[in-house]
């Protein structure tokens, strides 16, 4: 994680600033869309009392900055279209659009780039076709702050699509971006806001937590910008004391280990493959860890170039061939394939060790992971037993500067509020995962965002379009409590504030991965949505919602919203119902569609009293849709 800029400098810098020349903020910039059909607001800074004209579309405008420096100008209603120039003072702005602006915000899924390996792999032939100049993306920069700051930080301000760019973009926002440039062809700008491995309550002000004591004390402390201060300081101390332990101390370094044959390595820890390492180690180690195996190369391969693939690992790595260091990634994300020069690879044994160093994550390997060694025309598989030991064991380093990505306001006074003068169309959030331990205040979190944001981009009925929970289960074990159904339902529930819709995904994702590859139909089913929303299409939009549940002798009648032309078994019979006697126990039931509704039972249970559906960490089988193809929300009846 970059480091972030700490607010007093930021601020420091930007008084600087405002006093030497006319200053935008960063998205007003060479290349912006602006929202069409709304009054368009243009800002920024100056010398108090400066005289500021905007020209354009030949139209001018005049105003002066204020006693807080700031002046701001309103544009009447556009209509869409495009490219146009606008000059501010002695700034000229080239190649702006008129469309569509959309903000793209959440956790690591949303995060998630086109360019990220395993949606990579997934799309090669729609990143070559995806030169759309009409589409375009500002990745706001990831920071944190704890009061109000006046602008984001971008590295590169508004960038259209193309082959080349798009692997940066949101992938679930560029999908979502692509389906409503091809319907309304109009151009379509993202605002892409969003930080991996963060619960909404980082995402809201400090007023929306006074219900949330907890969060609230910490949101309070740290609006002392002396204990942040205090922090980043500390923080700064025991990275720089981490780093220098696991350079000086690490017995691997000091032994040479990537020297070390594979059969001199008596006394080192045997596995049959990497991703046994957890059951191996119980207990999560932080620090460094060393593996070495070897291979077999055939005469015919010896000397030649090649590349070893090792897929994707939690943490840095250092790989080395035959005592060589031929590469390391400090990434969770990046695939290793790592280039062996000619002459390198020796007929006979070869010896392959890997040093993985983590401060903050546990050392694992990826359970997809394929490891084997590359040539132009043929492979050897990595499948031979592996041996490892630990360089140093350490405690785990806080995450990024000390603050952490769970700190409640850490990214909304960083990330969002400054964004909040740039006139958009709605908002699509993908978020959820981090909240999983504590599910039961999810609605409530999501439902005081939702207002937030309204409240701050002065629109009511601004739509908001969220994702559901996708499937997903760590252990692979179905616990008999599950923490993500409960979180489904709370996000179902949020449904409840207007002008809001949800995409269903709990049959498209992955259950061993926390970040699936699949965010095209993500995408197209958030496009979906606003279609509707947003739009005010007559089109079905969402799957089956549960609406009520109705007890006729020793059956439950299930009705829903949005069953569009009709209820649909993907299958031979509907899978995942589940029906109690007592609310608190629930066995299997049998199920079948009647109309429109769901009738479900259990002939040993005479008198039920409550039902589920898809009620998982990872509903897989789940097999309830509408006849247009969306697939039903989980729920439970009671």
């Amino acid at each position: 994680m970059k480091k972030f800029i700490h607010c007093i400098t930021a601020l420091l810098l930007f008084t600087i600033a405002v006093h030497a020349e006319v200053k935008l903020p960063r998205l007003v910039s060479n290349g912006m869309v602006l929202q069409r059909d709304q009054n368009v607001k243009i800002w920024g800074w100056a010398d108090i009392g400066e005289s500021i004209t905007l020209t354009f579309k030949n139209k001018k405008y005049t105003t002066k900055a204020g006693s807080d420096h700031k002046w701001t100008i309103n544009i009447e209603p556009q209509q869409a279209g495009g490219p146009f120039h606008m000059q501010i003072n002695n700034i000229d702005l080239q190649d702006l659009l008129i469309g569509d602006v959309w903000l793209c915000s959440g956790q690591s899924n949303m995060e998630a780039t086109m360019g990220r390996p395993n949606i990579k792999a997934n799309y090669p032939q729609i990143i070559e076709q995806s030169n759309y100049p009409m589409i375009r993306q500002f990745l706001v920069k990831r920071d944190m702050a704890f009061n109000p700051i006046p602008d984001v930080s971008s590295d590169n301000g508004w960038v259209s699509a193309s082959p080349q760019t798009v692997l940066s973009f949101s992938a679930v926002a560029y999908f979502f971006a692509k389906d409503l440039y091809e319907k309304y062809k109009v151009p379509i700008g993202i605002i892409h806001s969003s930080v991996g491995g963060t619960p909404a309550q980082s995402w809201v002000n400090s007023e929306s937590l006074k219900t949330f004591p907890d969060y609230d004390k910490v949101a309070q402390k740290l609006k002392d910008t002396a204990e942040v201060a205090r922090i980043l300081n500390e923080h700064q101390l025991k990275s720089k004391a981490w780093y220098k332990s696991i350079k000086e101390d690490d017995l691997g370094i000091n032994e040479k280990w990537f020297l070390t044959p594979y059969q001199d390595a008596a006394n080192w820890q045997e596995i049959a493959s990497l991703a046994q390492l957890t059951e191996k180690i119980k207990t999560p180690k932080y620090g460094s860890i060393w593996f070495k195996t070897e291979l077999n190369v055939p005469e015919h391969l010896a000397g030649k170039a090649a590349s070893l693939s090792l897929g994707i690992m939690q943490t840095q790595d250092e790989t080395y061939l035959n005592g060589q260091k031929i590469g390391a990634i400090n990434s969770g994300y990046t695939n290793r394939n790592y280039p062996i020069k000619p002459g390198i690879l020796k007929a006979g044994k070869n010896s392959i060790t890997i040093r993985l160093i983590s401060p903050t994550n546990a050392i694992a390997f990826n359970p997809k992971n394929s490891y084997q060694l590359k040539f132009s025309d043929d492979s050897i598989p990595l499948n031979g037993t592996w041996k490892f030991k630990s360089g140093i064991e350490t405690a785990v380093l806080p995450r990024g500067n000390g603050l952490s990505g769970h700190s409640p306001t850490a990214y909304y006074y960083a990330m969002i509020k400054p964004l909040s003068d740039y006139s958009i169309k709605g908002i699509t959030w993908y978020q959820g995962e981090s909240n999983t331990p504590k599910p039961e205040q999810y609605q409530a979190l999501l439902t005081s965002l939702i207002n937030t944001w309204r409240e701050d981009w002065q629109q009511a009925n601004l739509p908001f379009l969220f994702v559901q929970l996708a499937n997903y289960s760590s252990t692979g074990i179905e616990p008999l409590h599950s923490n993500w159904a409960l979180l489904r339902e709370a996000q179902m529930k949020t449904l409840k504030t207007p002008h809001t819709a949800m995409a269903v995904i709990h049959d498209i994702g992955e259950k061993d991965d926390i970040h699936p590859a699949n965010k095209l139909d993500v995408g197209k089913r958030l496009a979906l949505a606003a279609e509707r929303v947003a739009y005010h299409e007559n089109l079905v939009f969402s799957g089956p919602i549960y609406k009520s549940a109705k007890i006729q002798d020793k059956q439950i009648y299930v009705s829903f919203d949005h069953i569009g032309t009709g209820l649909k078994c993907v299958g031979e019979k509907l899978n995942l119902f589940s029906i109690s006697a007592d609310g608190k126990e629930f066995v299997p039931a049998q199920a079948k569609i009647v109309g429109k509704q769901v009738v479900v039972w259990n002939d040993a249970i005479t008198k039920p009293i409550a039902v589920r559906y898809a009620w998982a960490d990872s509903p897989d089988g789940a097999n309830l849709y509408n006849n247009e193809g969306l697939p039903a929300s989980s729920f439970k009846s009671n």
